[in-house]
């Protein structure tokens, strides 16, 4: 085979042709290979070689002119932050912004590590200064203006940046996420209305599933008008929550209480009592209501049916306690004692415990005994509190109530109820 170092001498081409030349089949064969070889083809590619040659070297002296102009500003105020000096290097960039286009990007960039920082007025000041220029495109003056609407949500200032996330609304590329951040102002702000319309307007063009959170707020505004006594538009608000979520809890728990606040105790019954399959877990939220509802009707038994249900599902302690206090009302404390410390061996648990000694503290017993179940009743308390403890199964959260949006995460519907049942002992099994 013939190497190239083998041909006939070539005159001196451009790098543009040997490159071309190199790249083909160095075979002597190759049509390729003396493509290149004749002079007219070299005449014809050296003014493109040349216009090649002249465009890199336009790029490369663009490029150097701008490397040129960063470190004297740029350099100078990345010192100042190194140095934990954040006002001198504000200044610099603030004035090198002024005069410099390139660097708007890298001001956007620092505007957010300041607002992540926890330093949201000196990110403030970055992108009020970008946002007020008016000979920005339009793509890096919306940037700086969503970035400016951020500042204003991170220190609280919602007003402000509610009207900056409406402006940006309206724009496609900006629109999801400002109709998130409005969301989250119109939540914490109470506004059901405007972010019942924010959500549905997210859910047309987002892949959120947003039916549990507006399933909430429709709640939210039922629990007002509950509030207020408009118990029929109150029932208008709990349908547009089950039109959202059909297995919303708290509109379950709110239509019983709707129905038998205008009277109708056997419809809320029935409402309650289906929680026994969706949610028993939550049969304790309502034990106090169905008991009043059954007290309306003059209906024990019913009641004592409902109580025993529920306890099969539900081991909580506020159906113990009402299960108790039933039996201590029909026949006598004694009774009721032998039934508390029968359920309480049956679901062991620091709650059971502590109501028991409640109870034994009681009744016609020496006073040194009662006495003494009194102290050990009252350090138990304090260790196992009312005996509620709900955790919220998104972040972990513990409270000792029930909270419908967790203050944790901000999430709604996140919190259940817990209910640990010790190990019990050999001899009471």
């Amino acid at each position: 085979m013939t190497r190239i170092a083998e041909l006939p001498e070539l005159p001196e081409l451009p790098k543009f042709a040997l490159s071309f030349a190199f790249a083909t089949d160095s075979s002597p064969k190759s049509p390729n290979l003396f493509f290149i070889m004749d002079p007219l083809w070299l005449l014809l590619l050296m003014p493109t070689a040349a216009l090649g040659g002249w465009i890199m070297a336009k790029r490369e002296h663009r490029n150097a002119v701008r490397v040129k102009k960063l470190p004297d500003a740029y350099f100078k105020g990345l010192s100042f932050v190194l140095n934990e000096q954040p006002d001198k290097a504000l200044q610099v960039f603030l004035e090198m912004v002024e005069v410099d286009d390139e660097t708007v990007e890298i001001h956007l960039a620092l505007g957010n590590l300041f607002r992540r920082q926890g330093e949201v007025e000196r990110a403030t000041r970055i992108h009020q200064n970008l946002a007020a220029r008016t000979d920005l495109g339009r793509e890096l003056r919306l940037h700086a203006l969503f970035e400016l609407a951020q500042d204003y949500f991170k220190a609280g200032l919602f007003d402000r940046a509610e009207n900056v996330f409406q402006d940006l609304r309206r724009v496609a590329e900006h629109r999801e996420s400002a109709c998130r951040f409005l969301l989250q102002i119109y939540d914490q702000e109470k506004e059901w209305h405007n972010a019942i319309h924010i959500a549905e307007e997210l859910s047309e063009f987002s892949d959120l599933d947003l039916s549990p959170s507006l399933a909430q707020y429709y709640c939210e505004l039922a629990e007002q008008a509950i509030a207020e006594g408009r118990n029929g538009r109150a029932e208008h608000f709990l349908e547009s929550a089950f039109r959202h979520d059909p297995h919303c809890i708290r509109a379950v728990i709110q239509s019983g209480r709707v129905a038998s606040m205008r009277g109708r105790h056997k419809k809320a019954i029935a409402v309650w009592r289906g929680l026994a399959d969706s949610a028993p877990d939550a049969l304790g939220e309502v034990v106090d209501h169905v008991a009043n509802s059954y007290a309306a009707l003059n209906d024990r038994e019913g009641y004592r049916a409902f109580l025993k249900t529920a306890l099969e599902r539900s081991p909580d302690l506020r159906i113990i306690v009402a299960m108790v206090d039933l039996v201590r009302q029909a026949d006598d404390a004694q009774t009721a004692q032998a039934l508390l410390l029968k359920l309480v061996r049956k679901y062991p648990s620091l709650e059971g415990v502590s109501a028991l000694l409640k109870s034994r503290a009681g009744g016609n017993r020496p006073q040194r005994e009662k006495k003494d179940f009194s102290v050990l009743a009252d350090l138990l308390a304090q260790v196992v509190g009312d005996g509620r403890e709900y955790r919220c199964h998104s972040c972990g959260f513990n409270s000792g109530a029930l909270h419908w949006q967790c203050p944790g995460c901000k999430r709604w519907g996140s919190i259940e109820k817990r209910t640990i049942l010790l190990e019990p002992p050999r001899e009471a099994v």
